[in-house]
């Protein structure tokens, strides 16, 4: 009976083994969602077919860092998104930005970025950027003549945000596309907080645009990742340096990704509306300095977010000052009950942040007085739930904390 069965196996049990789970080609059907490619690297049947895949990397995958099905289906998925001629993924966030910037700087090079931006990427570009050549000079980017005193010889990237973070100031992106390339620069814009739903970036001119998209592309807190478009020179550029420095995003973070995209409007018509709902709430209650949010008419730059963001949507982001400083953030923190302290955003929960102790804790408090961040300001994620919940957990968290 032995002799019977081991003459009809083809294999011994460890080849069978080391082979289980290769998944035949068939040509009758294909799976409606995108399957997770967890394969390191695909395999060829000539070194040709092989040679043919490396020099176009269209017409297949040949190394996990340097490409994959999940990869290639998200950057493709934003570059149409972003209208913007190619896209290319990395890990996280930071990392988009430091692969974008790695294409077109070297050492000796010069940007001017705003004084406005996220924290994280201030300390990238001062504390890091330095120790390789390049340094970085911090102006109000709609300052056309700032921006013309801080340029040198070696300028190369203005660096701005559509929706910067905290504060929630809007830049015009047209106006600095134009100034940035009358003066020969590259225009990099972080939209994290916008979204292509909110703000196409590409479209008024910037070369490059980047997000993080842990944030409102994942959308759900479960995916880790970043992706930068623009120009494909550049974007090809980006990619190289990206998959040489080793900062590829994983399969199932770009599945994840992928899979949130296709609720993307859905979600960001719903944090914009109900962040609208918030902020004119908020604006109405005593105790509270400022409301910082677009779609507000009191916002100072209201008129160039209605043009920028046609659509009437402006993000779910906000963020307001308490009268009553640092204590009283801390005191309002605690007293929320449904609304908890999260030092990231844009889930579809509602989360709270304080800059002063988080995002921008990095600056030193003069810093931050500088750029209009108090020890009183506190950062809301604004959720997709109903309306009246998250006002009504606001409502009891103030009252606590006068």
């Amino acid at each position: 009976m032995l002799e019977e069965i081991v003459s009809h196996q083809t294999q011994g049990p460890a080849t069978t083994a080391a082979h289980a789970g290769e998944i035949p080609e068939r040509t009758g059907s294909r799976p409606v969602a995108q399957p997770i490619f967890q394969t390191t690297v695909h395999s060829f049947k000539s070194i040709e077919e092989m040679e043919q895949v490396v020099e176009n990397p269209d017409q297949g995958w040949f190394y996990y860092r340097y490409d994959s099905p999940n990869h290639s289906a998200f950057a493709d998925a934003m570059a149409k998104l972003e209208n913007a001629e190619a896209a290319a993924t990395a890990g996280s966030g930071m990392g988009a930005i430091f692969a974008a910037l790695s294409a077109v700087l070297k050492s000796g090079d010069h940007i001017v970025a705003d004084t406005k931006i996220y924290g994280g990427t201030y300390s990238l570009l001062n504390d890091q950027l330095p120790r390789f050549g390049i340094e970085t000079t911090y102006v109000n980017i709609d300052d056309e003549s700032a921006v013309r005193a801080a340029l040198r010889p070696t300028t190369r990237v203005l660096y701005t945000e559509t929706l910067t973070n905290p504060l929630l100031q809007v830049t015009d992106l047209e106006a600095a596309a134009k100034l940035a390339h009358s003066l020969g620069l590259l225009l990099f814009v972080d939209s994290t907080f916008s979204t292509p739903i909110v703000c196409r970036p590409v479209e008024w001119g910037a070369d490059v645009v980047l997000h993080a998209t842990t944030k409102y592309i994942g959308g759900h807190s479960d995916a880790l990742g970043g992706i930068m478009a623009g120009r494909k020179d550049i974007i090809e550029a980006a990619h190289l340096a990206g998959k040489l420095m080793g900062l590829t995003q994983g399969p199932f973070d770009a599945w994840l990704n992928v899979r949130s995209l296709k609720t993307l409007p859905l979600r960001m018509t719903a944090h914009s509306r109900n962040a609208q709902g918030v902020a004119e709430w908020l604006s109405r209650q005593p105790g509270i300095v400022k409301v910082n949010y677009p779609g507000l008419e009191s916002h100072p730059q209201h008129a160039l977010a209605r043009r920028l963001m046609p659509e009437g949507l402006f993000g779910g982001m906000l963020s307001f000052e308490l009268e009553s400083g640092e204590a009283g953030a801390r005191r309002f923190v605690r007293a929320l009950r449904e609304i908890p302290l999260v030092p990231s955003l844009a889930d579809v929960t509602t989360t709270i942040s304080h800059p002063a102790s988080s995002s921008h804790r990095m600056l030193t408090p003069e810093q931050r007085a500088e750029v209009g961040i108090g020890e009183g300001l506190l950062r809301l994620s604004v959720g997709i739930e109903d309306l009246q919940d998250i006002i009504q957990d606001l409502e009891q968290a103030l009252a606590q904390s006068k």
